[in-house]
């Protein structure tokens, strides 16, 4: 029997939004709920793509590495969330590492499971396809982000992104230093920097992982114009 946290979460989830809430307590009661510790690995590249996962609890962050070993961090994930759909369901190996930045539940949702519960409900196949166009649209995001902007630009933008998420203009990093550089493609010293000009500019204030935006119309200028 699924928990009220693991409904609650996939409820939360763009692809499961259009199912009744007894489709979405049948599916979940036919999938696994597995526990990670932060560090551990969920996939890498070399694994087949035998399920997705929906993040019930924590934060995942899922990442690329370069032929000298740098992080870059595709996504961040938090509840409700979920990630590895695309590869399951093209029956190819996951194109990317997985691995929670803090201890996370996560529910996994095998092929085979997923079959019968689309047999059962068409709606979650046009939630899948919703969710997976949304994905392609954030990816395109970021290409273009990290070919064509500065990273005074990508670090507003990704602060505007935390603003939308926390629904206020001051807030906590949701990551690390080093995390939210290699979210935005660069790293942390040269992210302090990008910071450092933000602040001196008026755009925010900075004190420990608390950040509070100032100026957001000048943010959003220099996030589409950087």
């Amino acid at each position: 029997m699924a928990d009220l946290q693991a409904i609650k979460a996939m409820k939360s989830a763009p692809m499961f939004s259009a199912l009744s809430d007894a489709a979405v307590k049948s599916l979940a009661s036919r999938c696994r709920v597995r526990t990670f510790a932060r560090g551990q690995m969920i996939f890498s590249p070399s694994q087949a793509a035998g399920a997705f996962f929906v993040v019930l609890s924590g934060r995942v962050k899922v990442f690329m590495l370069s032929p000298r070993g740098e992080e870059q961090i595709l996504h961040l994930y938090g509840p409700g969330a979920t990630f590895g759909e695309a590869a399951m369901l093209a029956g190819i190996d996951y194109p990317a590492h997985a691995e929670p930045v803090s201890d996370a539940r996560l529910m996994v949702v095998t092929r085979e499971v997923l079959r019968e519960a689309m047999a059962a409900n068409p709606d979650l196949a046009m939630g899948m396809l919703a969710g997976l166009s949304g994905k392609l649209r954030e990816f395109n995001r970021l290409i273009e982000d990290l070919s064509l902007k500065e990273v005074p630009a990508r670090l507003a933008g990704a602060l505007l992104k935390m603003r939308r998420s926390s629904g206020a203009d001051c807030f906590r990093l949701p990551a690390t230093k080093r995390e939210l550089a290699a979210q935005i493609g660069t790293v942390a010293e040269t992210l302090s920097r990008a910071l450092g000009k933000l602040k001196s500019e008026g755009l925010v204030r900075v004190k420990g992982s608390e950040v509070t935006l100032l100026d957001v119309p000048g943010l959003k200028a220099l996030a589409k114009n950087g």
